[in-house]
């Protein structure tokens, strides 16, 4: 049997907090920082580990959502590739990591052209940024309650567990 991911991310951390940073000298301030920066990351990476998939699924699908809303009133310039760029985010299979982190970056690229309108020249309908702002107080909230553990948040209290913003 395999030792769980979680055992092994314990693992690590047991290492360096008990074996790698009681080696370094007072001196070694740079070393030290970046020990607990590691541990830290490998702390945060234990509570996301298994919501990490879902996670990038939902962030996808929102974003597929966004663009279908764009979709009736974005301007000619882009409907064609907005289409087609809708067609292939649908046929992603939600279960692929690989292919929804690339789905994310291809559509999301899009929508931000669409939203940046090419440096201006090409102004995005009035009636498009109230779905771009709902979409993006959604994401900010997702992503706010992701990286919480990192502690930089001043509101972080009042944010959702992970489990919990999974569920909703």
């Amino acid at each position: 049997m395999l030792p769980s991911i979680d055992l092994r991310i314990a693992n690590v951390i047991k290492a360096l907090e008990q074996v790698i940073l009681p080696a370094l000298t007072p001196r070694e301030r740079l070393a030290r920082d970046q020990i607990n920066l590691c541990i830290g990351h490998l702390r945060m990476i234990g509570e996301q580990w298994r919501w990490a998939a879902a996670f990038e699924s939902g962030s996808f699908h929102a974003m597929i959502v966004l663009a279908k809303a764009m979709q009736p009133s974005v301007d000619p310039f882009y409907a064609d590739e907005l289409a087609a760029a809708i067609m292939s985010a649908d046929a992603i299979e939600g279960d692929d990591l690989a292919a929804v982190e690339h789905g994310i970056v291809a559509l999301g690229g899009l929508i931000d052209r669409i939203i940046l309108g090419e440096d201006g020249q090409i102004p995005l309908a009035p009636e498009l940024w109230d779905a771009v702002l709902a979409y993006g107080e959604t994401q900010a909230t997702r992503e706010r309650t992701w990286f919480a553990a990192t502690g930089l948040d001043p509101d972080r209290r009042e944010l959702p567990g992970i489990a919990e913003m999974m569920t909703r």
